[in-house]
Parts: structure tokens; sequence; C-alpha cells
């Protein structure tokens, strides 16, 4: 069964949804679905722009903590290819990508949606948050990429290495979404946001995208071919193993399951 939902719009407009609700969190599956779909969408020219959303209450409440850490060395081999490959395919695709994020954001949630170009919030409470440092889970590449290049140096302090939470308005004001919408709105701002961006010179948005992130895309590309990546040997160990069961012991049922 697909964990994501695609329609595309007369204007060409592809809108990609998270589709495993209540939290949309995230395992190799997913994060594989997503890489392949954004792969096929950048070379449709069809397609000029994108959404992507999540179905129910959450945006993504991230990696799953409750199945992550009994992960075998080829299974969490296989969440590390997969993390860095949905991510870097999402922050180097071609065209103009609209986040609309109608609830938690949290650890690769929140990196989801620092992939994209423009960022909509819904006004509706909601966790905002980098929570790996508090589960004990460092980044691979593409992941702490996005978030330094994405995040004004105070605000990656507070979020990657302090994992600070902060609400919708909060995350606002610092510079972490663009916008907050109605959250009976927020879907169809979103398109109207891509289309308007999807105007822009294809050729140079493209080029000018590469060329702006291209420090960051180069590391990604080295980490997806297997070399720079510090998280191959020795991820999600103890100390992660502890850290996510005190959290999951600790948390409410809507905050539970991220990493």
């Amino acid at each position: 069964m697909s964990n994501l939902d695609l329609a595309i719009t007369p204007e060409g407009i592809a809108v990609v949804t998270l589709a495993r609700p209540p939290m949309n969190a995230m395992d190799a599956a997913l994060l594989e679905e997503l890489a392949i779909l954004f792969d096929g969408l950048g070379g449709d020219p069809s397609v000029r722009a994108a959404v992507i959303a999540g179905e129910g209450r959450a945006f993504s409440a991230g990696l799953d903590l409750k199945s992550a850490p009994g992960l075998d060395p080829l299974g969490r081999r296989r969440l590390v290819d997969a993390l860095n490959g949905a991510f870097g395919t999402l922050y180097g695709w071609p065209k103009p990508l609209v986040a609309a994020v109608n609830g938690h954001a949290i650890a690769g949630g929140l990196i989801l949606a620092l992939c994209a170009d423009w960022r909509l919030v819904a006004e509706a409470p909601m966790q905002v948050s980098l929570a790996e440092i508090r589960v004990g889970v460092t980044y691979p590449v593409a992941p702490l990429e996005i978030a330094r290049k994405e995040l004004t140096p105070s605000v990656a302090r507070r979020l990657v290495l302090l994992g600070e939470a902060l609400d919708a308005d909060a995350a606002c004001a610092l510079g972490v979404f663009d916008r907050r919408v109605p959250r009976a709105s927020l879907r169809d701002e979103a398109v109207v946001a891509a289309e308007r961006h999807a105007v822009l010179p294809p050729q140079a948005f493209a080029t000018t995208k590469q060329e702006l992130r291209a420090e960051a895309l180069m590391r990604i590309r080295r980490a997806r071919a297997g070399q720079g990546e510090p998280r191959l040997a020795g991820w999600l160990g103890e100390e992660m193993r502890r850290a996510s069961d005190a959290v999951l012991r600790a948390s409410s049922p809507a905050r539970r399951g991220t990493a």
C-alpha cells in the first residue's frame, strides 16, 4: 500500500500528501517512495511545481521511535540511505516546492518542510522541533546539511543543538516558516503559492537553486554515493534506545513516535 497520495491540478501542480496518519511517521519505505516519486515528477514536463502536505493532524513526526531502535545493521543502513535519498532529492528538486504544514513538524518532519522553497503553516496548535538530540539520534548528512543551510546560526543552535520546541507563531517569527494561514484554507493557499512560483523561468530557477545550494547538495551527493556519511556504522545505538524509551514513557500520544 502506498504511503503517498498524488494529485495533479489542471495547472500542473503536483500535490503530494504523506498518507500514514495519524503522525505520518517516516520509515525507509516511505522515504524511498518519496524519492522515486519526486524523481519522476522532476522529469515530467507537465508538472510545473509541487506541494508537499500531510494527512491528518500532523505534517510528519519524523521516524517512529517504537520501530527504529529494533533495526538490524542492514535496516539501519537502508534507513540512512533512504533519509539521504529522500531529503537530497527534495532539496535539489529542480522545480518550485511548497510545504503545507498542517500540524506537528518534528525531527525528520521539520527537515522535510525545510526542503521546500516556500513554507506555509496552519494556524493551529502544533509542535515544531528538531527532537533528534533529545532522543540520542545523531544526524545523517542530508538532514544536517539542510538544517545548517536553511536555519540561521542562532535558530540552528536552539533547534539542532538544544532540541528546543516551538509553536507555529514562534517558528514563523524565527523564519522557519514563511507565513501562517487558516487551517481550512492551507491546501488551497499552498497550491496558489505553487502556481505563483511556477511562472518563474524554469531553467533559470533550476540552475539558480542548484547553485544557491551547491555546497550542501555536493555533500549530500557524496553521502548518497557512500562517501563521507558518518552514520553508516554505529547509528541508533544504546543511548538512543534509552533516550527514546524515556521520551515514549513521558510524552503524550500526540507527540509519540518522533525522531
